[in-house]
């Protein structure tokens, strides 16, 4: 138990550790972002102020002056970093269009923008991608002295090798420190959260402990009343898991398995003693009293969640595999596996063992009547399965002493409930 706990905290703390660091690393991405935004802007408009300034010559945008701008243009171009220049008169009409060499696929990006959409009154950008290069797109209302807008300025800024790789380094960095920091809490929280869950597991483990030896003290007394002693549930339990293991069961299923088998019987709590010792056969009418002792134990258990895993052995073990068992009638695989291995070790064990109104058969009669049986009351698949081990199981367990078979059903208890 204690590793299934350590196992589950791991996995989830693993999984806190995932969420956060995506979490926070895209907030501190955007927020980088944000910042490339701000130092990109700065850098684009201060050097757009060499078209915009008053000493650039763009105060008058004309088609008159057209050949002057695109030589100022072109000059501008290949001392800065901006490919693309627009220049446009006070109606937004262009004049001048200027791209630096090799730039042209940066253009086919843009035609996609609209200049209507981002011409204004005041200043505007918008960064863009293209591959992993950053773009800014910068415009620029161009103001005569009178404070009149004369035209604009569009300009298309690319950051430089340089700019980049510090740029990508900073992100890296960033996101680099997030996971740091978050795997280092993680790691920190590990053992601070063992600690403060320690008493909780040391109770869990008492607690499953309790529900066990509630199982064999409850199960002993059921067995008690209509037999010469408690071990009935240890050895139909015993029978019953190694059958199990014979067909690879689940370890699940396996500890469904011991809990049914504890409490198979429990409902016969609800069942006289005049019946249930009665050294003769059952009248009719006793043998439908008998088997209300099913519905006792289903309606016993369902009021415990732990043992909800249990109902397939307690409800189902009195079915039979051609559907003439009770109490739903249930037949062939429709009848719960566990059901139907614990059928098998029920009644071979109830042949083989000393009853107030039976001596115990010997081996040999008890495995021919369960063969006479076959195909009707039990599964073929699983009473073969059973007739491979069954008598070196007898010889093993069926005349055992109480303490053997207590510690022996405490080994498979152990192995199936880890930390019990």
């Amino acid at each position: 138990m204690r590793k299934n706990i350590h196992i589950r905290l791991i996995k989830r703390l693993a999984l806190g550790w995932l969420i956060l660091s995506l979490l926070i690393g895209t907030i501190v991405f955007f927020v980088e972002m944000e910042k490339i935004d701000v130092f990109v802007e700065t850098l684009a408009l201060e050097e757009s102020k060499t078209f915009t300034g008053s000493q650039a010559g763009y105060r008058s945008i004309t088609e008159e002056n057209r050949g002057h701008l695109a030589e100022q243009s072109m000059q501008h171009i290949a001392r800065g970093h901006f490919i693309i220049v627009e220049l446009y008169d006070k109606t937004r009409q262009k004049v001048v269009e200027t791209v630096k060499p090799e730039s042209e696929h940066v253009e086919e990006v843009l035609n996609k923008y609209s200049h209507d959409l981002h011409m204004g009154d005041a200043v505007s950008y918008e960064r863009f991608f293209i591959g992993r290069r950053i773009y800014l797109q910068v415009f620029v209302p161009l103001k005569a002295d009178n404070s009149a807008i004369s035209g604009y300025f569009e300009g298309v800024y690319k950051v430089d090798d340089n700019t980049m790789k510090g740029i990508t380094e900073n992100i890296l960095w960033s996101l680099g420190l997030v996971v740091i920091v978050v795997s280092a809490t993680t790691i920190l929280f590990y053992p601070v959260i063992l600690a403060l869950n320690k008493d909780l597991i040391n109770l869990s483990v008492d607690l499953s402990r309790a529900n066990i030896g509630m199982l064999k003290v409850l199960g002993g007394a059921i067995s008690k009343r209509d037999s010469d002693t408690h071990t009935h549930n240890f050895r139909v339990t015993l029978y019953a898991v190694r059958l199990a293991e014979t067909t690879g069961l689940s370890s699940e299923r396996m500890r469904a398995l011991i809990k049914g088998a504890f409490l198979h019987d429990v409902g016969k709590i609800g069942v006289s003693d005049t019946i249930l010792l009665k050294p003769g056969k059952l009248s009719n009418e006793e043998f439908e009293i008998m088997k209300d002792h099913v519905r006792h134990g289903v309606d016993i258990i369902d009021r415990y969640k732990w043992l909800s895993d249990a109902m397939d052995v307690v409800k189902y073990h009195h079915e039979k595999f051609d559907g003439s068992g009770y109490t739903t009638a249930l037949r062939g695989n429709d009848i719960p596996i566990n059901a139907r291995i614990f059928a098998i070790a029920d009644y071979f064990d109830a042949l083989t063992s000393r009853r107030p109104y039976k001596e115990p058969f010997s081996y040999e009669k008890t495995i021919s009547i369960l063969e006479e049986n076959r195909g009707t009351h039990f599964d073929s698949g699983l009473l073969d399965a059973f007739a491979r081990i069954s008598e070196q199981l007898y010889h093993e367990i069926s005349g055992a002493e109480d303490s053997v078979l207590e510690e022996t059903l405490d080994r498979v208890i152990s192995k199936y409930f880890p930390g019990v």
